[in-house]
């Protein structure tokens, strides 16, 4: 074998990281293939988006463009943006209450179920966590294209972050609904270093979609939003049936929207989702990071208080998002708040009722909703 140095004696050599990644668990190795095909897709996104901004326009196109007449175009009700805001407030609301009481799962589980409803299938996946990050990128270059209500709706969801953590996630975002209905109780737990490698893809993104919408306008992180099929179809399928029900004319059979490459990564998300919990909201999501942030600052962090724990470390194991951890030589327990999405389900687990979310302001009593 040779010579070797008197520090290195006893140790294995160490393995290449192809040899190593072989070596893992299958849903690691998945993993690992998702995380680069993302980083692929988006580079190939953008820099074809670059490339149709910065193309001179053909001299076909100059020529419809100076002979288009506008035509009258019936704009979405304003009325329905009045209706998005006080749903999401709602759900924001009614959700922020149910975490701070540390109330269980099934009653997330109800609010996610009527968020997936209205914003994602009834609306057509709005609010989009993904594209309100551009819109708003968007306003901030140039506020005459954007609404107020755009700002509304990007700014509510980052308010519940600060005051009772990312609710937005298990209750009103059409995307993390799907993910949390899907997943199965007790999902593969993603290792240590790869969760860590795959944790900076959202910041890449959110980078780059600042990027991309301040410079020209470009919706790169919705090109990778993989659940847009469901979302589309579904509200095309309840406008064909509103159609029916009025008498008026509509398409003369089911639409589908998006192709088959479309409707085979959205099949592979959603398989992927029920093995690995939530893997759009932890490695893909942009807006994500600014609700993981909010939530580190906010003034109800969810805690775990230290003489009621057992150290059975119970939710470590059950918390999907992995926000939950037992370090040191005597397991003491902690909660990410940057990670935690308040679903509920370590607070079914936990036998001491050890999680807490102190107040800022002791004296302020919060309504009673029950224990279960």
């Amino acid at each position: 074998m040779g010579f070797l140095p008197p520090a290195l004696e006893g140790r294995r050599p160490r393995r290449p990281w192809t040899a190593r990644t072989l070596s893992l668990h299958p849903i690691s190795q998945l993993l690992y293939v998702l995380a680069i095909s993302l980083l692929l897709l988006s580079g190939v996104a953008f820099a074809q988006d670059l490339e149709d901004c910065e193309r001179p326009p053909t001299q076909e196109l100059a020529d419809y463009k100076e002979a288009y007449v506008p035509q009258e175009f019936s704009f979405e009700s304003f009325n329905w943006e009045i209706a998005d805001v006080v749903v999401l407030f709602v759900l924001l609301t009614v959700a922020g209450l149910l975490s701070l009481k540390h109330q269980l799962k099934c009653r997330f589980t109800a609010l996610s179920v009527v968020g997936l409803l209205y914003f994602g299938l009834f609306r057509g996946g709005c609010i989009c966590p993904v594209g309100a990050t551009t819109n708003f990128c968007i306003g901030l270059a140039a506020p005459e294209l954007i609404g107020k209500t755009v700002a509304i709706l990007f700014l509510l969801p980052l308010a519940a972050a600060f005051f009772a953590g990312r609710v937005f996630c298990t209750s009103a975002c059409p995307l993390g609904a799907l993910q949390h209905l899907l997943a199965r109780k007790n999902g593969y737990p993603v290792p240590a270093k790869l969760d860590r490698i795959l944790s900076l893809i959202p910041f890449v993104l959110l980078v780059a979609t600042a990027w991309g919408a301040l410079r020209s306008g470009i919706f790169l992180a919705c090109k990778l939003d993989v659940y847009k099929p469901i979302f589309f179809t579904g509200h095309a399928w309840l406008g064909q049936l509103g159609d029916l029900m009025k008498g008026t004319a509509t398409e003369p059979g089911l639409l589908l929207v998006g192709d088959i490459f479309a409707w085979l990564t959205l099949g592979f998300a959603l398989l992927l989702g029920v093995f690995v919990p939530r893997p759009f909201c932890r490695f893909a999501c942009p807006y994500g990071v600014l609700l993981g942030f909010f939530s580190k600052i906010g003034l109800r962090r969810r805690q775990i208080d230290a003489e009621s724990c057992f150290t059975c470390i119970e939710c470590t194991k059950t918390c999907p998002v992995q926000a939950i951890t037992a370090v040191g030589f005597q397991q003491a327990v902690k909660v990410d708040d940057f990670r935690c999405v308040q679903c509920g389900r370590c607070d079914g687990t936990c036998t001491g009722d050890a999680l807490i979310s102190p107040s800022p302001f002791p004296n302020t009593p919060l309504p009673n909703l029950g224990k279960n």
